[in-house]
């Protein structure tokens, strides 16, 4: 039946973390005329076909054409993305490791683990935005749910287990504020990403999950998953017949994901000059263009001092909802 849940609720990420603690910088090393002389790694900390997935593997093959190398994707997921974010925190600042970093790995998750992720907003520098893209409420298409209202009506008045799927931190918060918002009697079952919880989603497990749109564009075309609502200030032009959550009388419920491209800190500045320079250039590819008007998302074609700004806005942003959210940080 879909909003019944299987017993297992919750996942304790916190004991991945356990034991793992802040790797000290490694030593800097000095520009060379000749970067890149070799293969790069592009860390990606979520699952393979999430949307921060999806837009990787494109940045690598622009960005590897315009520096004049090949660049590789590697996922690492686990622990809301703190598992390759210590990966590629610890790798030789050297510009051959980059990461895709985005509103949980280097936002949301310094509020929900305070002290023990293994990294810190000092690990990194950013050196370059990608885009913003809205998150939205997914239920399955077969679901007997065609409104939001429908669905909150069912949840009030049917007294099941109800649950909202989350793939990452940003998600969670998702779910946790709406829950509080809507004053809904549901529980957040975590997962690895987007694409997972969105797949229990179709398969009943579970009656809605939030998601960004890339993740979920597959499942949408495929009529297997469709949105009820967007947590975004306006309609996507991608969805433009999906209400909006403020729309459909839940006001300040505005939540959306970005991503960007992180380098362990002390990469020097000659690396980080020309490696923004090729983000932004594949930023324009038509391939990354389509992909964005497909989602609803939005470039992000920051200069460096801009992207630093926007990173620093969002860490403090983040904060704040998680406060909202009322998920206690992980101690």
């Amino acid at each position: 039946m879909h909003g019944l849940v299987h017993p297992t609720t919750r996942r304790v990420i916190v004991t991945t973390l356990l034991g793992l603690s802040l790797a000290a910088p490694a030593v800097p090393v000095l520009a060379q005329d000749g970067f890149p002389s070799r293969t790069i790694t592009l860390v990606v900390p979520f699952a393979a076909g999430s949307g921060t997935d999806i837009g990787a593997r494109l940045l690598a093959k622009d960005m590897g054409a315009h520096l004049g190398t090949t660049v590789v994707v590697d996922n690492k997921p686990g622990a809301n993305g703190a598992i390759g974010a210590q990966a590629a925190a610890r790798a030789r600042p050297d510009g051959y490791t980059l990461m895709i970093g985005n509103a949980t790995s280097n936002a949301a998750n310094y509020a929900f683990f305070a002290g023990r992720l293994g990294y810190t907003p000092a690990s990194f520098e950013v050196v370059g935005g990608l885009g913003a893209s809205p998150i939205s409420l997914y239920v399955a298409a077969n679901a007997p749910w065609r409104t939001l209202e429908e669905l909150l009506a069912d949840i009030r008045r049917k007294p099941a287990r109800w649950a909202c799927g989350s793939g990452n931190a940003t998600t969670q918060v998702a779910c946790e504020v709406f829950r509080r918002k809507a004053a809904l009697d549901v529980v957040t079952v975590p997962y690895k990403g987007n694409p997972q919880s969105l797949a229990d989603v179709v398969g009943g497990q579970i009656a809605y999950a939030f998601s960004d749109a890339a993740a979920a564009q597959a499942l949408v075309e495929s009529r297997r998953v469709r949105a009820l609502a967007v947590a975004s200030p306006r309609r996507s032009p991608a969805m433009p017949d999906v209400p909006t959550f403020v729309e459909l009388g839940h006001a300040g419920f505005e939540i959306g994901g970005w991503s960007a491209v992180f380098v362990p800190a002390g990469t020097p500045a000659a690396i980080a000059d020309k490696l923004n320079a090729a983000i932004r250039k594949a930023n324009d590819a038509p391939e990354a263009v389509r992909l964005r008007e497909r989602t609803g998302g939005v470039a992000m074609n920051f200069s460096l001092a801009e992207a630093r700004q926007f990173v620093a806005d969002e860490i403090t942003r983040w904060a704040q909802f998680v406060e909202l959210s009322g998920v206690k940080p992980e101690q």
